[in-house]
């Protein structure tokens, strides 16, 4: 299946209260605003077509980047910022940050950090694959980073499960939620269309999609 839903609103909020360090997973707001993520950026591919999406549907996102990637494809961070988007923390490397030893972990959030800031301040970051520790979120908060998880995930595998993820996350959307989209390889090129289709049917509900900078705002 191309759609996996992480955590639904309840047990986001249940989580939220359980789980230990300063992590946000939703909005207390009752605007028709959710805030819109993707992850894994940039891509050659996935990348320019989201920000056409998303232009199309005057919709607002965070695009959390993978240092090594934002390197590798510095031109596709500008357009991003230039569009009235945000850009985060993703660490440096698309893995399981969990596993990183600390002193690695420290290190590639600070030059994740610095690729990133040219294009405006960076606020947020989010642990690859969504685990963390609380000595990771204490090492964040020393260089100013808050951690982001999301209310509801998907990724897009290129399979034909592909076509039920928006309207797999439709029906769970709230205001104040934050989804997790995941763009960044060949594979997930269908996250293009799954945005599309998602912010069309969100459309009907009155809902709009913004940064997370603009949610918690």
């Amino acid at each position: 299946m191309g759609l996996f839903l992480q955590w639904r609103e309840p047990a986001a909020r249940a989580l939220s209260r359980v789980m230990p360090g300063d992590v946000l997973w939703f909005a207390d707001t009752e605007e028709p605003v959710f805030a819109l993520t993707f992850d894994d950026g940039p891509h050659p591919r996935t990348t320019p077509q989201l920000l056409d999406v998303l232009r199309r549907h005057r919709a607002r996102a965070t695009f959390f980047l993978v240092g090594e990637r934002v390197a590798a494809h510095p031109e596709l961070v500008g357009p991003i910022v230039a569009e009235g988007h945000e850009v985060a923390n993703h660490l440096m490397r698309d893995e399981r940050s969990v596993l990183v030893p600390d002193d690695q972990f420290r290190r590639d959030l600070a030059e994740t950090t610095r690729l990133l800031t040219p294009y405006g301040k960076v606020r947020w970051f989010r642990p690859g694959s969504g685990f963390y520790t609380p000595r990771m979120l204490r090492s964040a908060a020393d260089q100013g980073l808050r951690a982001v998880l999301g209310t509801l995930v998907a990724g897009n595998t290129g399979g034909p499960g592909d076509e039920a993820i928006a309207g797999g996350l439709f029906t769970s959307i709230r205001p104040g939620s934050i989804v997790v989209l995941h763009e960044g390889t060949d594979k997930r090129q269908g996250v293009v269309a799954t945005t599309d289709e998602l912010l069309t049917a969100l459309a009907t509900r009155g809902l709009t999609a913004v940064t997370v900078s603009d949610l918690t705002g």
